[in-house]
C-alpha cells in the first residue's frame, strides 16, 4: 500500500516488537507473538509473524477484531443445501466434522459460526486453539503452547465431560487418533485441516498416520472451502456469456440448463465506485462438502481416493470448490477470473 524510508521501517520494527514483548537483538530466528490495542471503544487483537529474509525481514501482522459479530450458522452466507447438512452434522450427538482449506479461507469464521449454534446452556463446548481468535462467552477455551500442545489439550479435555470440542487444528497422528477416538466415544469433534479440495481429507489423514477403519467410523463430514470476492452489484461490468466461457464451466459440471439459463455474467469495474474497492467489496465463500453416507464411509475404509469421489458425486449437495464458484459466477455474485485464481483446479483450453 504504502511505501516507507529506512528509518520509519526500523521505527515500525521497533514499535511492533516492543508491543510484542519481542527482543530487538534477534534477527536471525523466525519469531511469533501477539498484542492488543484498543481503537474507537473497541479491542483489537494482532498475531505478529516475523521471518528474517536476506536482507531485512518480513513483518506480518493479522488484525482480529473482538468487537466483529460472530455470526450463527444459520446467518452465514452459504447455499441453503449445504447449511441444511451442517444442521444434520451437528445435530449427531457425535462424529469428526473437518473443515479444511488454506490460511485466510473462512474456516474460522465457518467453526465458531457451528460454536455459536450449539451453543446452549445444556451443552457442555471446549476448545483448544491457537490462538483464540474470538472469545465467546458460555465457551471454556483453552489456548495451546509449548507445554500444551493439541495433542495433550484434547487428551485433557476428554477428561472434562465435554458435549462437543473444537481443536483449532489436525497437525499430527497422536492428535489425528484422539480427535477420532474422541468422535467414537460420544463426542462432536470440529477441526480444521489444511488440503485442496474436501476428497484430500483422506489423503491428508492417512498421510499422516489415521487409520481408515476408525476415521470411516468416525466421519461426520468433510468440508473444503475458499473465499472469492465480491463483485460491487453498483458498478461490475456486464458481458455476454460465450462459448469459451461456457466451456470451462462444463469441465466443471456445471449442468447445460444452468448455463443456457443466463446469457449475461459481470466483470470487476478496475475505476470502481464510491461504495467500492476498485470494483470489488467484501468476499463471499464457496463450498465442497461430503457427508457421511455408507458408499463414502466404505471408500474412507479402504482409503480409496477415486471411489469417495465417485460416492460423493452420488450426493444431491456435492459440488467441488470449482464448481461452487462457477455458479457464484452464473449469480453475478464473482467474476469468472476470480472463480479460476481461488479455486485453481481447471485446465483452461484456448
Amino acid at each position: 500500500m504504502h511505501r516507507v524510508s529506512p528509518a520509519d521501517s526500523r521505527e515500525i520494527d521497533a514499535k511492533i516488537r516492543t508491543k510484542s514483548k519481542l527482543g530487538t537483538i534477534e534477527r536471525q530466528a523466525p519469531l511469533d507473538s501477539k498484542f492488543r490495542f484498543d481503537v474507537d471503544g473497541r479491542y483489537v487483537d494482532v498475531r505478529v509473524s516475523i521471518l528474517p529474509l536476506g536482507k531485512g525481514q518480513s513483518i506480518v501482522c493479522r488484525l482480529l477484531d473482538q468487537s466483529s459479530n460472530l455470526l450463527k450458522l444459520d446467518d452465514l452466507e452459504m447455499p441453503e443445501d449445504i447449511r441444511a447438512c451442517l444442521r444434520h452434522i451437528i445435530a449427531m450427538p457425535q462424529g469428526l466434522l473437518l473443515v479444511t482449506g488454506p490460511t485466510g479461507s473462512g474456516k474460522t469464521t465457518t467453526l465458531y459460526g457451528l460454536l455459536q449454534q450449539l451453543n446452549t446452556p445444556e451443552r457442555k463446548i471446549i476448545t483448544a486453539e491457537d490462538p483464540i481468535e474470538f472469545r465467546v462467552a458460555g465457551i471454556s477455551q483453552a489456548q495451546t503452547n509449548p507445554r500444551l500442545p493439541f495433542s495433550l489439550a484434547l487428551k485433557a479435555m476428554l477428561r472434562q465431560d465435554p458435549d462437543v470440542i473444537l481443536v483449532g487444528e489436525i497437525r499430527d497422528s497422536e492428535t489425528a487418533k484422539l480427535a477420532n477416538q474422541a468422535a467414537l466415544t460420544g463426542h462432536l469433534v470440529l477441526s480444521t485441516l489444511h488440503t485442496n479440495s474436501a476428497p484430500l481429507t483422506l489423503t491428508r489423514l492417512v498421510d499422516i498416520g489415521a487409520d481408515p477403519n476408525i476415521m470411516a467410523a468416525a466421519m461426520g463430514g468433510y468440508m473444503a472451502q475458499r473465499l472469492v470476492r465480491r463483485l460491487c452489484p453498483l458498478c461490475r461490468v456486464p458481458q455476454p456469456m460465450n462459448e469459451y466461457v461456457a466451456k470451462q464451466m462444463l469441465k466443471v459440471e456445471v449442468p447445460q440448463e444452468k448455463i443456457d439459463a443466463v446469457s449475461t455474467i459481470y466483470e470487476w469495474n478496475p475505476n470502481g465506485c464510491d461504495s467500492c474497492r476498485k470494483g470489488w467489496v467484501g468476499r463471499t465463500a464457496v463450498f465442497e462438502l461430503i457427508m457421511p453416507t455408507a458408499e463414502v464411509k466404505l471408500a474412507v475404509e479402504e482409503a480409496n481416493l477415486r471411489a469417495l469421489e465417485r460416492a460423493a458425486r452420488l450426493q444431491n449437495q456435492y459440488r467441488t470448490l470449482a464448481h461452487d464458484a462457477m455458479l457464484c459466477v452464473l449469480n453475478g455474485v464473482t467474476s469468472i477470473e476470480e472463480a479460476v485464481a481461488v479455486t485453481g483446479d481447471m485446465s483452461f483450453e484456448g
